[in-house]
């Protein structure tokens, strides 16, 4: 077994895992958080434009918009509390999310949700 002059320090190893591990949480459930909640906005638009002329589809937008912004709401909560407290998020050094990716996956959970729904208000009592 090789002889170190160091001595491995587990607590300041398990801090740096704490440190780091509060890092990614804040940042990245922050950024999916906001991408998410630009989705269910354009969503609320798009239900109450369709609610408001009367279009068959203005619910279930609005409820997969609610259901959407609800999990973002707990999704983003950590890097909120963050944000607050301290005034920034904290620095991750290499992470580099693309908004429009982001927006892209969310979109696709919107639209797989969209059709549930709408399959469910349409179909289920019937």
């Amino acid at each position: 077994m090789p002889t170190s002059t160091e001595t491995f320090d587990l607590q300041a190893t398990v801090n740096m895992v704490g440190h780091a591990f509060v890092a990614v949480i804040c940042n990245i459930g922050f950024q999916v958080a906001t991408a998410g909640l630009s989705v269910a906005i354009v969503l609320a638009l798009s239900g109450f434009i369709c609610l408001s002329r009367g279009r068959r589809p203005g619910k279930p937008l609005l409820a997969v918009s609610r259901k959407i912004a609800i999990v973002c709401a707990g999704i983003g909560l950590p890097g909120l509390i963050t944000l607050l407290t301290r005034g920034a998020l904290p620095a991750v050094n290499q992470l580099v999310l693309n908004p429009f990716g982001l927006i892209g996956f969310w979109g696709l959970v919107a639209a797989h949700m969209c059709m549930e729904e709408m399959n469910f208000q349409w179909y289920a009592d019937k």
